[in-house]
C-alpha cells in the first residue's frame, strides 16, 4: 500500500515528541495482536472517532467489538491536534454550502456542529477526563483590516441563521481581552468552544473503553482485508481478526488499498504545530495576550493559535508538502518567523516543542459517514481538522448506522452522508494541494 507523503510521517512503532506526551503521565501499555481471533465488528483506529463508535457499540448495543490501532492509542491526528473545540468541520463556506445543499440542510449541518462540540463536553465530564479544558468560546481574527466586514457577516449569519452565540469585537476592545499583534484587527468569538490536552482526552476514552471490556489491540497494522464465506479476514503481521463489520476510523492516515472503495477519496493535508518555552508574566504583557480560548485567524493558510495553561504559546498552520522529519524542522523554523512577525515583542522566545500530523480533506470539504454499498464496511473521516468537536460524535452515529445498517436512521443532515468523489487523477493529489498552498499563499499576501 503507497502513501502519499514520506515515509517518516507513517513510522508507527516511533513515539510522538510533543507538548502532549510531556504533559500526558498516562501510557496504556496495550499489547499487540499475536494470534488469530474471531469479533462480531472491528474498528480500525483508535482515535476519537473509534473508540466512541465502539464504546456506544457496546453500551447501547451489547456487541463483540475489537479495536486495532497501528500506533499506540491517539498516535494519529488525535494526539497531534492543537487542542481546539470549535466549529464547524467543514473548508466550505455557509454561502457555498446553502447554493449546493439548501438553507434547511445546511442549518441541519451547523446544528449537528454544535451537537459535536457540546458532545465532547459531555463525554469529559461524564467519562470524568481531566484534559486541561482552557476557555470558554473560540475566537475568529481578521488579520488585515480588510477582513474585519467580512468576519462581522460571518459572526451575524451564526447568529441569526444557526443560532450561533457570537460577540463582535472592535481592534481596541480584543486589544484588551484577547491580545495585541500586527495581524489583529478586530475579532469575533462563539460558543460553544474551548480548548483541551488532545492526548489526555483522547486516553481518557480509552480508558473508559476498557472498562466497558473493549478489546483493544495496539501496533496492530492492518496490512490486507480478505473476504471469505460471508466475513472478513483482516490482516496483520502477526495475526488476524474475521469479523461480520469492519468500521474505518483512520481519518488522514486512512492507507491507500485496504479498501478499493475508499482509495482516491482522501486528501491528507499536513499540519504543523510549535510551541514556546514558558513566557514570563512580562513577555505575557509585551502583547497583553489576555485570553486562553482558542484562536483561529482569516488567512487562507490560516494560523491558529493559544496560550496553554504554563504560558506557552502554541502556534500551528499548514504547508509541509512532503512530511519528512527534514522538512518538519523547515516547516518549524518558517512557523517561528511567522510567530514572532506577529508577535514581535518576543523576538528572544524560542520553540521548545514540534511537531505535525495528517488532517484529512476530501472533495465534499465535510465530513463523511456512511456505509459502502453491498458491503458491511463502515466510514467516518474527513473532519478537515475539526476532529476535537466532529470526530467523537461522529463516532457515536456509526454505532448506530453499524447496528442499524440503514443511513435514514441517522437523525444527521444529508451532508454528511455518503462517500466523495474520488479525486480525478488520485495520483496527483498532492500535486493539487501543492498548487492549492501556491494560490492561497499568493491571495493571503495580497490579502484578498
Amino acid at each position: 500500500m503507497k502513501n502519499l507523503y514520506h515515509s517518516d510521517i507513517y513510522k508507527f512503532d516511533t513515539p510522538i515528541s510533543s507538548y502532549w506526551e510531556d504533559n500526558s503521565s498516562e501510557n496504556l501499555n496495550l499489547e499487540k495482536l499475536t494470534k488469530d481471533i474471531n469479533s462480531e465488528i472491528v474498528v480500525i483506529g483508535g482515535g476519537y472517532t473509534g473508540l466512541l463508535c465502539a464504546i456506544n457499540l457496546i453500551e447501547n448495543h451489547n456487541v463483540d467489538v475489537i479495536l486495532v490501532e497501528a500506533g499506540k492509542i491517539g498516535w494519529g491526528a488525535s494526539s497531534r491536534n492543537a487542542g481546539f473545540n470549535c466549529l464547524p468541520p467543514s473548508k466550505m463556506s455557509f454561502k457555498k454550502m446553502q447554493s449546493i445543499y439548501g438553507k434547511e440542510e445546511t442549518k441541519k449541518f451547523f446544528k449537528n456542529s454544535v451537537e459535536g462540540s457540546n458532545h465532547t463536553r459531555d463525554i469529559i465530564k461524564e467519562y470524568n477526563i481531566d484534559c486541561d479544558i482552557t476557555g470558554d468560546n473560540n475566537y475568529v481574527v481578521a488579520h488585515h483590516k480588510s477582513k474585519f466586514e467580512q468576519i462581522k457577516e460571518q459572526a451575524e449569519v451564526y447568529k441569526t441563521e444557526f443560532g450561533i452565540e457570537t460577540k463582535i469585537y472592535s481592534k481596541e476592545k480584543f486589544d484588551e481581552i484577547g491580545h495585541q499583534g500586527t495581524e489583529q484587527y478586530g475579532a469575533f468569538s462563539y460558543k460553544p468552544g474551548f480548548a483541551i490536552n488532545p492526548l489526555k482526552f483522547v486516553n481518557g476514552i480509552a480508558k473508559h473503553a476498557l472498562s466497558k471490556k473493549l478489546k483493544i489491540f495496539e501496533n496492530t497494522k492492518v496490512d490486507q482485508i480478505d473476504k471469505e464465506n460471508g466475513s472478513y479476514i483482516l490482516k496483520t503481521k502477526e495475526g488476524s481478526i474475521r469479523s461480520k463489520k469492519i468500521v474505518v476510523a483512520t481519518n488522514g492516515f486512512y492507507q491507500e488499498g485496504l479498501i478499493p472503495q475508499m482509495d482516491g477519496r482522501v486528501l491528507p493535508v499536513i499540519s504543523n504545530v510549535i510551541v514556546t518555552r514558558k513566557l514570563s508574566e512580562d513577555e505575557i504583557n509585551a502583547h497583553n495576550f489576555q485570553t486562553f480560548s482558542p484562536i483561529a485567524n482569516t488567512k487562507n493558510l490560516l494560523y491558529y493559535y493559544r496560550k496553554l495553561p504554563d504560558n506557552r504559546i502554541l502556534f500551528g498552520t499548514r504547508g509541509d508538502l512532503t512530511g519528512s522529519d527534514q522538512s518538519n524542522l523547515a516547516m518549524s523554523k518558517k512557523m517561528e518567523k511567522f510567530l514572532k512577525d506577529i508577535f514581535p515583542n518576543w523576538s528572544n522566545v524560542t520553540i521548545d516543542y514540534n511537531w505535525r500530523g495528517l488532517i484529512a480533506l476530501s472533495q465534499k470539504l465535510t465530513p463523511s459517514i456512511g456505509k459502502i454499498d453491498n458491503e458491511e464496511i463502515y466510514y467516518g473521516f474527513g473532519y478537515n481538522g475539526v476532529g476535537i468537536s466532529a470526530a467523537p460524535w461522529t463516532g457515536k452515529q456509526l454505532s448506530k448506522l453499524v447496528f442499524s445498517s440503514n443511513s435514514k436512521d441517522l437523525d444527521i443532515s444529508n451532508i454528511y452522508k455518503g462517500l466523495p468523489k474520488k479525486f480525478i487523477f488520485p495520483r496527483l493529489r498532492t500535486f493539487y494541494f501543492r498548487l492549492a498552498v501556491w494560490f492561497y499563499a499568493i491571495k493571503d499576501k495580497l490579502n484578498i
